[in-house]
C-alpha cells in the first residue's frame, strides 16, 4: 500500500467519525507528512468528554499505528440535568495517569496490529476507552446545598454530612458537631471548609470519619486538614495533611496560628472544576476556613 492509498484511507476514517460524532467534534490541523486532528469525544458512561490529539504518520495505516495525545477530560454531568437554584455542581477530577497512557497506547498498537490497514482502529480504540475510564473515573457527584439565610449549617441536616449518624456508630464523645461554611467557587472548583471543637487526636479522627461518610466528601479532590489542641499538661498538639494540595495543610495551620485558636479542627473540601487556579487556590482554601470559622461562632468561642 502506498502514500497516497494510505491518504486516502485516512481521510475515509476522518469522514467516518466525522459522521460519528459530528462535525463540531472534530478540529482539523494542517502538518507535513500525515494527518492530524482533535476530537472531541463524549465518554457517554461516565457522562464526560475526552479530549485527544490523533496524528496519522505517512504510513499509516498499512505499516504504523495511528498516534493519540491525551489533551484532557471535561466533567459534562452538570450539562445532563437540569439545574436547580440553591445548589453547586461539583465538577470531578478525571485524570489520565501516565499508566492509564500507557495502557491506552498499548491497546491502539493491539488493535492496529490485529488488523493492519483496517479503517476503523479510532473508533474501535474510543469503544474500548469508555468502558475503561468507567472502571476508573469516580462517578459523577450530586449537587450540593447552599446552606441559607448565609448561615452555616450543622451536618445532622438531610443535605449534609451527620455527625448523628457517626455518633451511633462510635462512642457520642468522640464525635463532635461538624458546622459546614458556605461555599466558595471559581472557575467552576468549589471549597467548603468545615470546623469542629476537638480535645483529643480520637474526637480528630472522628471528625474526619464523620466527614467522609458523605459520598460527596470522600469523592472529592481533596480534604485539607489542620488543627491545634491545648493538652491537659500545657503544652500544644497541632498537625496538618495536604491530602494531595501540596503545602495546602501547611498553610491552613498557619492560618489557624495567626487566628490563635486552639482546640479547633478545620477542614477544607476541594472539588476541582478542571481549571488550574495557581496560587489563587491557596486563598480560596483559607478563605473557605475562616468563613466557616466565623459563621459557626467558634472563632469567636476560641478567641474568649
Amino acid at each position: 500500500m502506498d502514500i497516497v492509498d494510505n491518504r486516502q484511507r485516512q481521510q475515509d476514517e476522518l469522514v467516518a467519525l466525522e459522521a460519528i460524532f459530528g462535525e463540531q467534534a472534530i478540529e482539523r490541523c494542517n502538518v507535513d507528512g500525515g494527518a492530524s486532528f482533535v476530537l472531541h469525544a463524549p465518554i457517554d458512561s461516565m457522562e464526560a468528554q475526552a479530549d485527544l490529539r490523533f496524528y496519522f504518520p505517512e504510513s499509516y495505516p498499512s505499516n504504523s499505528p495511528p498516534i493519540f495525545e491525551w489533551i484532557g477530560a471535561r466533567d459534562m454531568s452538570s450539562e445532563s440535568r437540569p439545574l436547580q437554584a440553591g445548589f453547586i455542581y461539583p465538577n470531578r477530577q478525571l485524570l489520565f495517569t501516565s499508566e492509564m497512557t500507557e495502557q491506552a497506547n498499548s491497546e491502539i498498537h493491539r488493535m492496529w496490529s490485529e488488523d493492519v490497514g483496517k479503517d476503523v482502529v479510532i473508533y474501535s480504540w474510543l469503544a474500548w476507552l469508555n468502558d475503561y475510564l468507567a472502571e476508573r473515573w469516580p462517578l459523577p457527584l450530586d449537587p450540593i446545598p447552599l446552606p441559607k439565610d448565609g448561615k452555616a449549617k450543622p451536618p445532622a441536616a438531610a443535605d449534609q454530612p451527620s455527625a448523628n449518624i457517626a455518633a451511633e456508630q462510635s462512642d457520642s464523645s468522640l464525635a463532635p458537631a461538624i458546622f459546614t461554611g458556605r461555599a466558595l467557587e471559581m472557575k467552576k472548583s468549589v471549597f467548603v471548609g468545615h470546623v469542629a471543637q476537638v480535645k483529643t487526636a480520637g474526637q480528630v479522627q472522628a471528625v474526619q470519619s464523620t466527614l467522609l461518610q458523605d459520598k460527596k466528601i470522600a469523592q472529592a479532590t481533596h480534604n485539607i486538614m489542620a488543627y491545634r489542641i491545648r493538652l491537659e499538661n500545657g503544652s500544644l498538639s497541632q498537625d496538618n495533611d495536604d491530602d494531595g494540595e501540596t503545602a495546602a495543610g501547611k498553610r491552613l495551620a498557619h492560618l489557624l496560628q495567626l487566628l490563635n485558636v486552639e482546640n479547633i479542627m478545620v477542614v477544607v473540601t476541594r472539588w476541582y472544576g478542571g481549571t488550574h487556579l495557581g496560587p489563587d487556590r491557596f486563598k480560596l482554601i483559607n478563605n473557605a476556613a475562616r468563613l466557616a470559622l466565623d459563621e459557626s461562632g467558634l472563632l469567636k468561642e476560641s478567641s474568649n
